[in-house]
Formats: structure tokens, C-alpha cells, sequence
């Protein structure tokens, strides 16, 4: 049984835990395997699969053989751009709520609504008057 594992290149997102066998990592773009540290309980050894990345999502294993036992831990692992925010403020201040852009859509239905009903009214006056003339 895996001990302790780590992950030098990448961000494990749980905590390691021996009785847990399924983990999701993220790494940057640039990397091509995960690099381990790990220590191993007595009469264990461990195998590593598929342990390169060339696609966004990869999936790699590591078999843990303990005498007639195999157990499998699978990390689901994410490439990613990771980019450094230079600040919150950078983004805030092209931050821009337009108010127009709700209204407007507000006052287009208002406008048509209005113009039914104008339109209904006159053609109901045309109509009526057209009726009284008989």
C-alpha cells in the first residue's frame, strides 16, 4: 500500500489518502509526465502506466501489487495554461455594467407592445366606423 504520494509538477486536488484510489490533477501545458514522490509499506512495489501527457485530459495509473492484492489509483490529469494575476484591480477596472443594453431590450418590448395596441385601436375605429356608415 502507497504510505504518502506527492506530485512535483502538478496540483493534486484532494490531499492523498491510501484508501482513496481516484484523483484529479492539473498540470501546466508544458509538462509531459507526472513526477512522484511516494513511500511504500512493506512488501509493496508499485508499476506506473501510462504515465505521459499528450493530450489535454490524460489518465494515469499507478498499480500498487502487495503480495496476491493489486490495487489501482487513477489520476484523471488536465493540462492547463496557468497564467500569474498581477492583481484584482487590473480586472475590475475594465469591469463595465451598461445599463442600456437591459433597459433597451425593456423598451423595445414596451415599444412593441404599445404599437400592437395603436395598431388594434385604429384598425377597431376604422372597423367601427365603417359599420356605422351602413
Amino acid at each position: 500500500m502507497i504510505e504518502d504520494l506527492k506530485i512535483i509538477n502538478g496540483n493534486l486536488e484532494l490531499e492523498f489518502d491510501k484508501y482513496t484510489y481516484l484523483y484529479t490533477v492539473t498540470v501546466d501545458n508544458n509538462i509531459n509526465s507526472l513526477e512522484f514522490t511516494y513511500s511504500l509499506a512493506d512488501n509493496t512495489y508499485i508499476d506506473i502506466r501510462d504515465n505521459y501527457l499528450d493530450k489535454e485530459e490524460n489518465l494515469v495509473y499507478i498499480d500498487v501489487y502487495n503480495n496476491e492484492e493489486v490495487s489501482t489509483y487513477t489520476f484523471y490529469v488536465y493540462k492547463e495554461n496557468i497564467e500569474e494575476v498581477s492583481g484584482i484591480d487590473n480586472y475590475l477596472a475594465s469591469l463595465e455594467v451598461k445599463n442600456e443594453d437591459v433597459t433597451s431590450l425593456y423598451k423595445i418590448q414596451i415599444l412593441s407592445i404599445s404599437m400592437f395596441l395603436i395598431i388594434v385601436i385604429i384598425y377597431a375605429i376604422i372597423f367601427r366606423r365603417k359599420r356605422w356608415k351602413k
